[in-house]
């Protein structure tokens, strides 16, 4: 079957409304067009420079699994804590190996309930049954759906997120003002991302980001030569010839790997030694209440107590403490529980604006696999929503739109003389363009547009073991970037 969409498909508020969308098998119609299809209002230059290709390296992408299966797997309020609490309690017992195993028995009764939690997902969505399944779902069915879909998601997301860091996140050259850049944050506003793909691929997006940086700045300042090709020649060789180690580890299992909590070690791959770049601060926006998700999220992003490798030892990002500690750039996330097609004027400004966050500008806003679900809700109101979006962003604000491809919509246009309803299909991609390029003329430009794309997973090393039906799929989808421009 098509998978379910990702979180975003709580957008489905009114159900009057959602009933009426055509069946999901409509949305993977043949794509129309070429699958490097481009604009005209595409700047070349972007062409080359938005490389979708990028990923991050195998052991942070499993180190990413890891953080969602700790995370999310285990019920109760210590789901982090189990594992270092118990080896600290049994330090000195006699008994270690007979505790360690009764503590592993309980931990496997107090896992969720995979096989029948996203058997109910399931049905709740095969019925259409959209509240059901996210809105008014209870705390253990969004956990569920977060561990099935969101980390599948959330892998292909971070090498897109990857590419996209470079063109959003911008250095600080003058030296005098690193300490105003790392005390400054980049806002990042993920419409439709409460279910943590977006939140977790970040994060790890951001890890390989500042490690790259740091990379960058000692092989500048050890040789002196300025050439960004012979900086990318060299970082090329390195990663690329770690990754027999990184395909070892994986082999070995890289969710058996000892806990790396040694301060040392996480320095020296977790954080960098510029203070050069702004910081990231998340939103994730959802019509449903995905907090809790989010929180255990965000807490096991910054645990040592997610098992790593040797490569990239957890967590995946350094606590806050070590973040204003050695000043380097820092991480934040949020969620905020908002119907966005509602919404009213201050609460969209807030939003957009990073309320609450001193030094805070929107850099970017994506929409993963949700505009085409907003679009089937009320074509008006997302059109409307897209462009008070517009008028509260600043030029350079940088716009990312994922979806499945051949995503169409459907506009009601009233009863013919036969007395039928009668209908109109828009593809999502030619609704996007219209209401950017076109109404909103002048105001954005498309930095690249690709009508479908594969990411495909490295199944053979990656491990993921959650439970019964929460294998990790790979993903087809379409992708647009757009950046607002000055009017």
């Amino acid at each position: 079957m098509v998978p379910p969409r990702s979180s975003n498909t709580s957008k489905k508020l009114n159900k009057k409304e959602s009933s009426k969308k055509k069946p999901s098998s409509q949305a993977q119609q043949p794509r129309r067009g070429n699958n490097s299809n481009t604009s005209k209002t595409e700047p070349a230059a972007y062409q080359d420079q938005l490389n979708l290709s990028t990923t991050v390296p195998l052991t942070l992408q499993q180190l990413l699994l890891n953080v969602f299966k700790t995370a999310l797997l285990t019920n109760g309020h210590n789901y982090l804590h189990n594992r270092e609490d118990n080896k600290k309690k049994n330090d000195d017992d006699a008994t270690t190996e007979v505790a360690a195993d009764s503590a592993e028995q309980q931990q496997q009764q107090q896992q969720l309930d995979i096989k029948s939690l996203i058997q109910t997902i399931k049905t709740h969505l095969y019925n259409r049954d959209f509240d059901s399944a996210f809105t008014d779902a209870n705390e253990d069915l969004l956990r569920a759906y977060a561990l099935r879909w969101s980390s599948s998601r959330a892998l292909g997301y971070a090498g897109i997120f990857r590419a996209l860091l470079k063109e959003v996140v911008r250095p600080v050259s003058d030296a005098a003002s690193a300490a105003t850049a790392t005390a400054a944050t980049n806002h990042v506003v993920c419409i439709g991302g409460g279910a943590g793909a977006e939140i977790v691929a970040l994060a790890a997006a951001w890890r390989d980001f500042l490690a790259d940086a740091e990379q960058r700045a000692l092989l500048r300042s050890s040789s002196g030569d300025d050439d960004d090709q012979i900086v990318d020649a060299i970082k090329e060789v390195s990663l690329d010839d770690g990754k027999d180690e990184e395909e070892e580890e994986g082999r070995k299992g890289a969710e058996e790997q000892p806990i790396s909590t040694t301060p040392a070690t996480t320095t020296t791959t977790t954080t960098t030694t510029t203070t050069t770049y702004p910081g990231l601060s998340v939103t994730a926006v959802d019509i449903a209440d995905w907090s809790r998700v989010v929180e255990r999220l965000s807490t096991a992003i910054r645990s040592p107590t997610v098992t790593g490798s040797k490569s990239h030892p957890a967590p995946l990002l350094p606590s806050n403490e070590e973040e204003e500690e050695r000043k380097t750039p820092g991480f934040n996330v949020q969620f905020e529980k908002l119907d966005v097609l509602s919404a009213g004027e201050k609460e969209l400004q807030g939003l957009f604006s990073g309320e609450g966050a001193k030094g805070c500008s929107t850099a970017l806003v994506t929409l993963m696999f949700t505009l085409n679900e907003l679009f089937s809700t009320s074509m008006a109101k997302t059109t409307g929503f897209l462009l008070r979006m517009t008028d509260l962003l600043r030029p350079g604000t940088v716009l990312l739109v994922v979806d499945s491809p051949g995503s169409y919509s459907t506009l009601k246009l009233g009863k013919g003389g036969d007395g039928e309803v009668r209908e109109r299909e828009y593809p999502m991609k030619f609704l996007l363009d219209h209401t950017l390029l076109s109404v909103a003329e002048g105001k954005w430009e498309r930095l690249l547009s690709q009508d479908s794309r594969w990411w495909r997973r490295d199944a053979a090393r990656l491990r993921y073991d959650v439970g019964e039906g929460a294998g990790l799929e790979d993903m087809r989808f379409q992708v647009h970037v757009y950046r607002r421009v000055g009017e």
